[in-house]
């Protein structure tokens, strides 16, 4: 990994923790705010999550590096995946979305998708840090 590689990692690393941070701040919005402002919220937040999936994969699609293409298929797979639990759960009995699954049932399967996000973040966080390890071994190597 060169410098370069480091410093982008770090960047990437601070873009997560503001990241976490906008999604406390909307937690923390949810919890005072009327419907009109959590649809309002909502409708934001599915433009930006559009937006960064197709960010990303542009991103994946030029990547030259092998790696990044397995990455990228289980990314993919996992999307797909996700997408398919959430039609179920709207499209449950033919009825409309908003009728499928009560209230309950839509927060307990929020509940968990928050937990799957936690755990991918953790990897995420643990992959870079064993990329650092690499990096600052080969460096004391070097010396």
């Amino acid at each position: 990994m060169s410098w370069m590689a480091y410093e982008i990692l770090s960047i990437k690393m601070y873009e997560l923790d503001k990241k976490i941070s906008r999604l406390q701040s909307r937690i923390q919005m949810s919890e005072s705010a009327d419907h009109d402002r959590i649809r309002a919220e909502k409708a934001e937040l599915q433009r930006e999550c559009a937006e960064s999936e197709t960010e990303l994969r542009n991103r994946l699609r030029h990547s030259r590096n092998s790696s990044v293409a397995v990455l990228a298929e289980s990314y993919g797979e996992i999307e797909k995946s996700i997408k398919t639990a959430v039609a179920r759960m709207e499209n449950a009995d033919g009825k409309e979305p908003e009728e499928s699954f009560p209230a309950d049932e839509k927060i307990m399967f929020a509940e968990y998708a928050l937990d799957f996000a936690m755990q991918a973040v953790n990897h995420a966080l643990l992959v870079s840090m064993e990329a650092l390890d690499a990096y600052m071994s080969q460096q004391e190597e070097q010396l």
